[in-house]
């Protein structure tokens, strides 16, 4: 990843900091889009985008891997009762559904649109979406406190994900550019002591992921190292969908 222009959205949450200081320590010159971050950009606002990419490109000359990461995704903690992600979905605001699409699916949307015309014309490139487990599988409700549910919202986004990699893999092969989907499992951050049991009784290996699990696959698929792989789905869920 020598010198390779990395741009990375919500490079400033919990994974996306790992991802960051992985990509650097490879050489990377790596910029985050983060509206909590230095460098604040806002990833639902086209225009701001758009001038975001054009300045990275007037002082690097190039942009070679975006990372679509920025997601709403709280965290599960005792006091998940007052948390709006997490209402029934009957009662899941119309607000908090359009904001999710709106951060996790339009915004990926406005940053490939950013830099795929750099890409195209350089001939290369990656892109790369992070999905979920629960773009693939349907949320276990059962695993949150009585009354709490996953996020209708993060789980319909998450499942658009993966076909919105294959169609952007397909426009974009003919130009060199690579595009897939990495899916991870859940981190443990500490959450509910009773979440953090019943999730790890559903993954094979018995436990949830460990913050560092996911950088060197993401290190993978960023760099020459998968240069023969595009449309595809990188599951990294410790057994989770395997039975």
């Amino acid at each position: 990843m020598e010198n390779k222009v990395v741009i990375i959205t919500g490079g400033d949450g919990f994974l996306g900091k790992n991802f960051v200081k992985t990509l650097k320590s490879a050489g990377a010159r790596v910029i985050t889009w983060d509206v909590a971050g230095e460098n604040s950009v806002d990833i639902t606002n086209k225009g701001e985008v758009q001038k975001a990419a054009r300045e990275i490109l007037e002082k690097h000359g190039q942009i070679d891997v975006l990372i679509n990461n920025a997601a709403l995704n709280p965290q599960v903690t005792k006091d998940i009762q007052n948390v709006n992600n997490f209402a029934s979905y009957e009662d899941y605001s119309i607000e908090l559904w359009e904001k999710e699409l709106k951060v996790g699916l339009t915004g990926s949307f406005i940053c490939a649109q950013a830099v795929i015309p750099s890409m195209k014309k350089q001939k290369s490139g990656v892109i790369i979406n992070i999905g979920s487990i629960y773009g693939m599988h349907a949320p276990d409700n059962r695993m949150y406190a009585e009354g709490c549910f996953k996020s209708i919202g993060y789980a319909t986004v998450k499942g658009a994900i993966p076909n919105f990699t294959r169609t952007l893999a397909s426009y974009l092969g003919p130009y060199g550019v690579r595009v897939n989907c990495f899916v991870p499992g859940g981190v443990y951050r500490e959450q509910d002591e009773e979440f953090v049991k019943k999730y790890s009784a559903k993954t094979m290996l018995g436990r949830m992921a460990k913050e560092n699990d996911y950088n060197k696959a993401l290190l993978f698929m960023a760099s020459d190292d998968s240069n023969y792989m595009t449309g595809e789905t990188l599951v990294f869920d410790g057994g989770f969908g395997a039975w």
